[in-house]
């Protein structure tokens, strides 16, 4: 009798660091359907000024967004790959950070604009100490 293979993994865990891959994953798919879609509400994909370069790093977000969460559920993805993406993720996050909060955000801030400035670098810091959590397996 022939024995059924699936490429579905037998059972996940749903813990609170799956949870947290899953967002981050998530969160770098939408930001690269906004590059592609040549949506420049994201300070990243408006710093590049350049659109073949937006479609280009966009393709690259939703491929590491999935390399991030498609694994969890499904067997054969070479970890390479993985491990890979989630250098990229983390990678792009700082870039981010760097071009949104200083490079960008700091144009004319003065008064009570650098606790809106403050607010914003924290929610990215957040999100990046997030991202770490998750692609810091990759970095060892």
């Amino acid at each position: 009798m022939a024995t059924k293979t699936s490429i579905a993994k037998e059972s996940v865990k749903f813990t609170g660091d799956l949870i947290l891959r899953i967002l981050v994953g998530l969160l770098f798919i939408c930001i690269g359907v906004q590059g592609f879609m040549g949506e420049t509400a994201n300070e990243l994909f408006r710093s590049l000024d350049n659109e073949v370069l937006e479609i280009l790093l966009g393709i690259i977000l939703v491929l590491c967004g999935l390399l991030l969460i498609v694994p969890l559920f499904l067997k054969g993805i070479n970890k390479v790959y993985v491990k890979w993406s989630m250098i990229a993720v983390l990678a792009v996050w700082v870039i981010m950070i760097i071009i949104n909060d200083f490079v960008y955000g700091l144009k004319g801030v003065n008064g009570v604009e650098w606790f809106e400035w403050l607010e914003n670098l924290i929610y990215h810091l957040l999100i990046l100490a997030c991202v770490y959590k998750v692609s810091g397996s990759a970095l060892k």
